[in-house]
């Protein structure tokens, strides 16, 4: 109920400027009841918010315990897109702290609500449509990878990437006068996807590089994930649970550069063994199974 409810006293168009929280919750509660009086098991999420999770959304979980499926908030890694500061650099920079500040506050709000699942149900690269030639481009691939795989490790239920039309930020581009389109972050969504069902956990690293790990489990298969945001080749040990086992396949995620709309590949080969050390190129990524 309610779209970045958290904005609205930003716009006289919705609401008045001393808009709260306490307003919001007067509201949610009358639409709540008004549509369980026509459909009594009605589920229901929320607040939706720009961010604001230590306060809005800890105290919707707080006020709702028991009593919703799904507590849910936005995230955009940058923006605005009409800043020139915003680019390829900034978007794969090491550490997002507002990001890694949301996750700390949407635990909190989880268990304030009594463990109800979080969803970052709305989000993207750069908020106000997108960067033209970073999320339309390669970039916007790595940094999907590695920011979807991210999330889960830090249990979110899932994410949701803003798209439709002809927004630069849109995995799948379409129009009126145009065929569909799959951009460079279809494929970086690709990559993440392939850890769907698995236990995920990221790896520690000994190193200072701009490059990250993740590795998962699905029954006795084994998926290690390594995103190197970096403008260097980087050489991985991998680790011992994985130098005694038989991996046979591999997934690359590879680009002509950070800025290219096209030549964008997502692919599998089958392998007959593998090496301990693995070299990944700058600004790529890849998935080694069993």
């Amino acid at each position: 109920v309610g779209n970045e409810a958290d904005g609205f006293g930003d716009d006289p168009f919705f609401r008045a400027k001393e808009y709260d929280f306490n307003q919001y919750f007067a509201e949610y509660e009358k639409w709540v009841k008004a549509i369980r009086a026509r459909v009594p098991h009605a589920p229901f999420a929320g607040p939706d918010t720009t961010g604001n999770v230590d306060t809005w959304v800890k105290e919707f979980a707080r006020r709702t315990r028991g009593d919703i499926s799904l507590l849910t908030s936005h995230f955009y890694a940058m923006g605005p897109a009409s800043d020139p500061q915003m680019n390829a650099e900034r978007l794969l920079q090491k550490v997002n702290v507002p990001l890694e500040q949301q996750i700390v506050q949407s635990r909190a709000a989880s268990v304030a609500g009594g463990g109800v699942p979080y969803r970052m149900d709305e989000g993207n690269s750069c908020f106000g449509g997108g960067k033209d030639g970073v999320s339309n481009a390669f970039a916007s691939a790595l940094w999907v990878a590695d920011y979807m795989l991210h999330v889960s490790c830090a249990g979110f239920a899932g994410v949701n990437m803003h798209g439709g039309g002809t927004g630069f930020y849109a995995p799948i581009e379409s129009s009126k006068t145009a065929n569909v389109a799959l951009r460079p972050m279809y494929y970086g969504m690709q990559f993440a996807q392939e850890f769907a069902g698995h236990h995920i956990a990221s790896c520690v690293l000994n190193t200072d590089a701009n490059v990250t790990a993740y590795i998962g489990q699905k029954s006795s298969r084994t998926k290690l994930g390594i995103v190197n945001k970096s403008s260097r080749t980087i050489r991985v040990k991998l680790p011992e649970k994985l130098q005694s086992i038989p991996l046979t396949k591999r997934w690359t995620l590879r680009g002509p550069g950070l800025n290219a709309k096209s030549g964008v590949r997502f692919e599998q080969e089958k392998l007959n063994g593998i090496e301990i050390v693995q070299e990944i190129p700058e600004y790529s990524a890849m998935i080694l199974a069993t």
